[in-house]
């Protein structure tokens, strides 16, 4: 299990700029000197005493709560991708740090966000358009074509019905219409390197043995005996043979074709029914292992889309070592853990230890080209105006060209001059993407990859996905991918250190989810909000959801 606070953490909340102190234990206390009141507080923001009694429960967690061990709290984009090498980066940027001037934390008073009317429509006062970043590119004959391009969705704040989340009966549609029928992601091709080695793939009560049948030839089968249908694997394996079902030894070869009826004279006739195991469609693209159950679907290329497609052309996804794979159950219905990470508008109330650094999000750019949404792919995070703080172009051009200098040298020691095939706005590039309906990887040199799926038949439930792929130069051989690690829904994500940094931010995330399903269930109106702009990809994902699962308008 995690350690409490070992580092007695203290941060300052960046609009009430109240003091919060780590005692050990899960104890913070609060000093709010504005106020003249302190408090103490569990970190799940329980009250313990004192006459300040109410605290910012995300900032209780972030200081109180559980935490990554010594030498774990590290910038997972900056991260080298080998464990032997984690001590001595760790120990390179405690020195860095004790070197270097900090970055000011500043507080101030919430003023609000009085937006701002640009040709596309209503944005925040700390919109800055992306014209702006890529007439000042230095390397323009770099930067792929589909960066310029400019996709926002149309209209205004929409609602979507609370049943969504919760309502058994979308719970089944989805499985007709979307698991049935959508393109998702199972597993990495490293999962499954040699001809054998196979990935058990579970979505709601789907299963699929996606399998490596030749060098380079992979399937996917319904995990399902064709004689009283006990699934053949419980789980992933190496270098299998044939799937042989433990019930009655009924056996198929790698390519799903049957080897092996037992007793096959009390089975006259079966012989062609059962003669291959049914499957699905596999695409592979960028490293990854797409499959698709409908026999009719269109090809990948053609769901993703050509702009998807372009956007991550360079990036070479396919060279990524896998260096971490998390999933953990979620109290909350998979839409609504992934509609947490489909916009940052949540940043200011969620992530205060952000905020205090200028990271409110409220810049961030929003397209949707069919299937696939872009989130944040050119821009620099720095103003904060609900606090009153919006940098000039000229401090953002100047932030924006200084990450991608750093990050240009950074990934020289990494992955050597490959680097230099890449523009200003591509070393920026932090896009939390999307691919309808449930995966999401980020675009530039984040390193990581979402996925999202119910928890078996449970639509109270979810399962979140979490990958990092290090950079790896091109060519040289890489070492086998991270094995996969589970966590319960009692669990902690800084129950997995290999995210590093980020599992602190996850913790906080994920506080929000199981309370807001069940608000959702007592919510009256029965319908919740989407904004026009800031969640306009959870908008765009509704509008391909609903037209997925044949629903009717405000249905």
């Amino acid at each position: 299990m995690s350690t409490i606070s070992p580092t007695l953490r203290c941060e300052t909340h960046p609009i009430s700029g109240a003091v919060y102190q780590a005692l050990g234990e899960g104890r913070v206390r609060v000093e709010d000197k504005a106020k003249g009141k302190s408090g103490v507080f569990r970190h799940d923001g329980t009250w313990i005493e004192g006459d300040l009694t109410h605290a910012d429960m995300h900032l209780l967690g972030y200081v109180g709560g559980p935490d990554l061990p010594a030498g774990r709290d590290l910038p997972w984009t900056l991260m080298p991708a080998l464990e032997v090498d984690l001590p001595a980066f760790a120990a390179a940027m405690s020195t860095a740090q004790e070197r270097s001037p900090q970055k000011p934390k500043i507080i101030a008073k919430y003023v609000g966000d009085p937006g701002m009317q640009t040709p596309e429509g209503p944005r925040s006062s700390a919109h800055v358009p992306l014209e702006f970043f890529l007439e000042n590119e230095r390397k323009p004959e770099l930067l792929p074509p589909v960066y310029r391009k400019s996709s926002p969705v149309p209209g205004g704040p929409e609602r979507v019905p609370v049943a969504r989340y919760f309502d058994r009966r979308y719970h089944d549609l989805e499985v007709e219409r979307l698991w049935s029928k959508c393109w998702q992601m199972a597993c990495r091709e490293d999962d499954i390197p040699e001809v054998g080695d196979y990935y058990l793939y579970e979505i709601a009560h789907l299963q699929y043995l996606v399998v490596r049948t030749a060098p380079e030839e992979i399937k996917a089968h319904v995990n399902a005996c064709l004689h009283r249908g006990r699934q053949l694997r419980d789980c992933s394996g190496k270098k299998a043979t044939e799937f042989r079902c433990p019930y009655h030894g009924w056996q198929w070869n790698l390519d799903g074709s049957l080897r092996l009826m037992t007793a096959e004279w009390d089975f006259k006739g079966v012989r062609e029914h059962v003669s291959r195991l049914p499957g699905a469609k596999v695409a592979r693209w960028a490293g990854f292992v797409f499959i698709n159950p409908d026999p009719d679907a269109k090809s990948f290329e053609d769901y993703a889309g050509p702009e998807m497609l372009e956007h991550y052309r360079k990036m070479q996804l396919q060279n990524r070592y896998k260096q971490a794979d998390v999933t953990k159950v979620v109290r909350a219905n998979w839409k609504v853990v992934q509609e947490a990470f489909l916009e940052g508008y949540h940043s200011l109330a969620t992530h205060p230890q952000l905020v205090l650094r200028g990271s409110e999000c409220a810049d961030l750019r929003f397209d949707s080209f069919g299937n696939w949404s872009r989130l944040g792919h050119v821009g620099v995070a720095g103003s904060c105006p609900h606090r009153g703080m919006v940098l000039s172009r000229e401090q953002l051009l100047e932030s924006y060209r200084h990450t991608a200098d750093f990050m240009r040298e950074h990934l020289r020691g990494m992955i050597g001059n490959e680097v230099d095939q890449y523009s200003d706005a591509e070393l920026n590039d932090q896009g939390f993407n999307n691919l309808f309906p449930n995966t999401s990887p980020w675009g530039g040199w984040a390193r990581v990859v979402y996925n999202f799926r119910p928890h078996g038949d449970n639509p109270d439930e979810a399962l979140m996905r979490v990958m990092f792929l290090a950079p790896w130069p091109q060519g040289k051989p890489k070492p086998p991918p991270k094995p996969q690690r589970f966590l319960g829904a009692d669990q902690y994500w800084t129950e997995a250190p290999e995210l590093a940094a980020f599992a602190k931010i996850f913790d906080q995330d994920c506080g929000n989810l199981h309370q807001v399903q069940r608000g959702l269930k007592t919510k009256r109106p029965a319908y919740v909000w989407m904004s026009g702009y800031q969640e306009s990809i959870i908008r765009a994902f509704h509008r391909n959801y609903a037209q997925r699962l044949g629903l009717e308008d405000g249905e």
